[in-house]
């Protein structure tokens, strides 16, 4: 009986999987299509698009500055938070103060400095005085001199009459040799003063520069937006030691921004200077027209592509780094499309309703592409003149 009953189960199992218990349907001819009357339709035609390649690069400002320091010393304040708008003192504001270093060495060298020309400046005073006092002095000599000649070739006249003694006549020319030896001396005394105030000079004047040199390294210790922009990032913090050349803070602006793309090297027959293109900025969700400014001559060996540079209009939103898209066109091409709100979306399917040849609503499933305003591409699924109902 065990036996029987399974025998009965599977039967009955055979017969359900076989349709036996499932009503069918009937044979006989195929229902009427329903024809839909009043339907707004669109004629599937082809249109022609510009073929536009997109070459990626990235938004750079076109002044950008890593500002560093001109002399060592010890960062004692950071007088500016990243993300402060800076000035550079273009206009009628003061340019602003980032950072103040330790000028305690700079002070000391700027005292010295005026030190030193302060004595070289006495110096030259002390000089001049000696060179005032040595032309008087070599101004007699010359005048005792000249009276001395005058006597001498007097007395010497007489003594040729024998009016006048041999004496007189040595004595005469000894004063005129003596005074002639003074105003020598006198002559040199002068040249001497002279040099003297010309080294003191000299002197003063390389002190000069010296001094000029520790008021530079004072203002250095002082350092200033270079020009108006973006704080964007600080390298150093206080108590740090800055050594000259060494970056500290990064200023940007963005008055004048660029796209840096690096194109192929068979796209530069389609770029010109001057020549306008749209680049698209996906962080955004923007597009901007952008002017083409320079292309760089030369060419990656590696990858085989050219820098180019696009001029992009000021806008606070076109920060440094982002990621961009050139848009080069290149030709056309002809592509079916339809109105974007006549497809639909079933998960990840796209369907359209079309009419049939003999009128009646018919579902196809398509495959999209790029949209174009109010259109969109279809790939496949659609045929030329075929007809969309529109919803």
């Amino acid at each position: 009986m065990k036996g029987l009953g399974v025998l009965c189960l599977l039967i009955l199992l055979m017969m359900w999987l076989s349709g036996v218990f499932v009503r069918k349907v009937q044979p006989g001819p195929a229902a009427e299509k329903v024809k839909a009357e009043n339907l707004k339709t669109w004629k599937v035609q082809k249109s022609a698009f510009p073929f536009i390649i997109e070459q990626t690069g990235t938004i750079r400002g076109q002044t950008e500055a890593r500002v560093a320091s001109r002399v060592m010393a010890e960062v004692k304040e950071i007088l500016a938070r990243e993300g402060q708008e800076v000035t550079g003192g273009e206009g009628t504001s003061p340019p602003t103060l980032l950072a103040k270093l330790d000028d305690r060495d700079a002070q000391a060298r700027l005292r010295q400095a005026e030190a030193q020309l302060s004595a070289a400046e006495k110096g030259i005073t002390t000089a001049r005085a000696k060179l005032l006092a040595a032309k008087s002095q070599a101004n007699s000599a010359r005048a005792n001199s000249e009276k001395a000649s005058l006597d001498f070739r007097r007395f010497e006249a007489l003594a040729a009459e024998n009016a006048a003694t041999r004496q007189q006549l040595d004595h005469t020319r000894a004063q005129r040799d003596s005074f002639e030896a003074q105003t020598q001396a006198a002559s040199r005394e002068v040249q001497a003063a002279q040099s003297e105030i010309e080294r003191a000079e000299s002197m003063r004047d390389a002190l000069r520069g010296s001094l000029a040199e520790a008021r530079a390294s004072l203002a250095d210790t002082l350092i200033y937006a270079p020009f108006s922009g973006k704080f964007v990032k600080k390298m150093v913090d206080i108590g740090a030691m800055a050594s000259p050349g060494q970056p500290l803070f990064l200023i940007e602006t963005n008055q004048e921004p660029e796209l840096h793309a690096y194109v192929s090297e068979s796209l530069l027959p389609l770029l010109k200077g001057g020549q306008k293109f749209e680049v698209l900025v996906d962080a955004l969700h923007r597009s901007f027209a952008g002017v083409l400014s320079e292309i760089v001559p030369e060419s990656d060996p590696a990858t085989r592509t050219v820098l180019v540079k696009i001029g992009l209009p000021a806008d606070p939103e076109l920060v440094n780094g982002l990621f961009g898209r050139l848009r080069i066109p290149q030709g056309e091409y002809r592509a079916i499309t339809v109105p974007a709100d006549s497809v639909r979306e079933a998960g990840q399917l796209h369907l359209v309703d079309i009419l049939d040849s003999e009128g009646s609503p018919q579902r196809r499933f398509v495959t999209i592409g790029p949209r174009h305003d109010s259109l969109v591409e279809v790939l496949s699924g659609l045929d030329e003149n075929d007809d969309v109902i529109l919803p």
